[in-house]
């Protein structure tokens, strides 16, 4: 029987803990949905015709251990024919294993733990630059604006998403031989950093670098900013969210932060629509903030969509072999993926940086507003 439509099955956070993140995510995805369908559908050669885009839904409620259950029904009695990975790490995880035991590609637009691509899972396609590049992008642009910097010290928590980050900036450190001043792994919700900081306080690094949860970081920027060592460059993962200027204020001016994705950054796409286009359409009907976890489910669609059109069906080894030799630029950057573990491979990080009370895009170059405040932040 002809087909009618190809279906996209997600379990997503609709309650719980990422229930804003996953409703973001959501929210990119069916912008996805609306647009392809407005174009047409999507270009299925063994059918002959364009076919119009279904969404399945699922609430995996943030719990790893319902997201299990989910995927399996999402394949077996709902027959979806590309199934959309939830928000997070930990339930990328589960859902993908659960993935690769149906033989299903999954399309994985929110988890960026490195472990993901290290268990011999062979169905995963990453979207996203993976964990343990978070911290080497502001590296990477120190090391080009200062070849005299020689001493990092960095704060971790301890979980696994933190621990993936810390790992990749160590392993920055000794391929670059820096000198690692200090590493200091905490129990995440810490009140009170300052017992931890008295060495970098006596004896400041070059670079001072952080990846906990939000408050985490919220409180260490502003125990840093009340201490003043003499840095040339701190940078905090959470400091590329607006909570954290919300909760600093003017004093988070200057501070660094790794992020996929900004709504105005600007890349030369030849799949998809631009991003001022994604912006616009996504504002039309949003119920939530846009941030990075809508440009990531929009993605998902757009990188889907391309694989099945090369393809011309739905055949789920067809595509994972697709996805693992074609290269193209979305709006939300660069596609291409280690063909064996699915790792994404070309997306780069942007360092942004909050000036003036705005958060500027500040590397790298191709993509930077402006130039970066440095050294900084300014501690006066």
């Amino acid at each position: 029987m002809s087909k009618q439509s190809i279906t996209l099955g997600i379990a997503i956070s609709l309650s719980g803990r990422y229930a804003l993140l996953g409703r973001q995510a959501l929210e990119g995805l069916e912008c996805y949905v609306r647009d392809v369908n407005a174009a047409g559908g999507i270009s299925l050669k063994s059918e002959g015709k364009q076919l119009p885009v279904a969404l399945l839904v699922e609430d995996d409620e943030s719990d790893e251990s319902k997201i299990r259950n989910l995927v399996e029904k999402l394949i077996h009695q709902d027959h979806i024919d590309l199934l959309i990975g939830p928000y997070g790490s930990g339930l990328t995880l589960a859902a993908a294993e659960m993935a690769d035991a149906f033989q299903y590609v999954l399309w994985n637009h929110s988890g960026s733990s490195d472990e993901i691509f290290e268990c011999n899972l062979s169905s995963v396609v990453g979207i996203l630059t993976p964990a343990s590049l978070y911290l080497c992008a502001i590296l990477d642009m120190i090391k080009s604006l200062d070849p005299t910097v020689r001493k990092v010290a960095l704060f971790s928590a301890k979980t696994g998403f933190a621990a993936d980050m810390a790992a990749g900036a160590l392993g920055w450190i000794k391929r670059e031989g820096f000198t690692l001043t200090v590493h200091q792994s905490y129990r995440s919700g810490i009140e009170d950093f300052r017992p931890l900081l008295g060495q970098i306080k006596d004896d400041p690094p070059d670079v001072f670098l952080s990846v906990g949860r939000v408050e985490d970081d919220i409180l260490l920027g502003r125990q840093l900013r009340e201490l003043k060592p003499r840095l040339k460059a701190a940078g905090l993962v959470v400091a590329a969210i607006s909570r954290f200027k919300a909760a600093l204020r003017d004093q988070a001016d200057g501070f660094l932060a790794p992020s996929q994705w900004e709504p105005q950054v600007r890349y030369t796409v030849d799949v998809g629509l631009s991003e001022d286009e994604f912006v616009s359409h996504y504002l039309k009907s949003a119920t939530v903030p846009i941030d990075y976890p809508a440009a990531q489910g929009y993605a998902a669609g757009l990188v889907a969509q391309r694989c099945v059109e090369e393809v011309g069906s739905l055949d789920q080894k067809a595509l994972r072999e697709a996805a693992g030799r074609l290269r193209f630029t979305t709006f939300y950057g660069p596609y291409a993926i280690d063909p064996q573990t699915g790792r994404q491979a070309a997306h780069p990080m942007l360092v942004t940086q909050w000036q003036k009370g705005r958060k500027e895009i500040v590397w790298p170059q191709a993509v930077a507003e402006t130039q970066p405040l440095y050294p900084g932040p300014l501690w006066g």
